[in-house]
């Protein structure tokens, strides 16, 4: 299966982390375990890409509810549960959230608003996707474990 990355952070921790190939002009590419993975660097790349995709998207938020470096997640089941397992494995602490700006008394949100179109899209089109967000301020540490989470996302 092919998946799609999508950062909002300095990308190189991805690049070296999976071990993807930059060739001159292209976008980082590389098999992890049995996905075809390919980083893209915009949104609209991230948006325009066939139904049989799976798309992992990881960003930042900021503290308040949450401490630093948890990871905050909203996604499809599978990929969620894939997740929590990794998480469990590396000793992270993982939350489910909501990513509508409107408040939920039985979940807690996460206010994206610039996702939440192309999420609607993706439910629509029944995309496979995890959203991961690192609660600010985060070190090394952390995208180090996002990276070891990502790579048993895949296996």
């Amino acid at each position: 299966m092919k998946s799609i990355l999508y950062t909002e952070l300095a990308s190189d921790f991805l690049v070296q982390g999976l071990g993807l190939n930059t060739l001159e002009n292209a976008k980082p590419t590389a098999k992890v375990g049995r996905h075809e993975v390919e980083l893209v660097r915009t949104i609209d790349e991230l948006i325009a890409f066939p139904v049989e995709t799976q798309v992992i998207y990881i960003g930042t938020a900021k503290e308040g509810p949450f401490r630093a470096g948890d990871v905050l997640m909203s996604g499809s089941d599978e990929l969620l549960d894939r997740a929590f397992k990794a998480l469990d494995e590396i000793e992270q602490r993982g939350i489910v959230v909501g990513l509508s700006h409107e408040s939920d008394s039985h979940q807690v949100t996460l206010a994206k608003e610039e996702l939440s179109e192309v999420l609607q899209d993706w439910k629509e089109r029944k995309i496979s996707y995890l959203c991961l967000f690192l609660v600010e301020p985060f070190e090394s540490d952390g995208t180090a474990k996002l990276v070891s989470t990502i790579r048993k996302i895949f296996v």
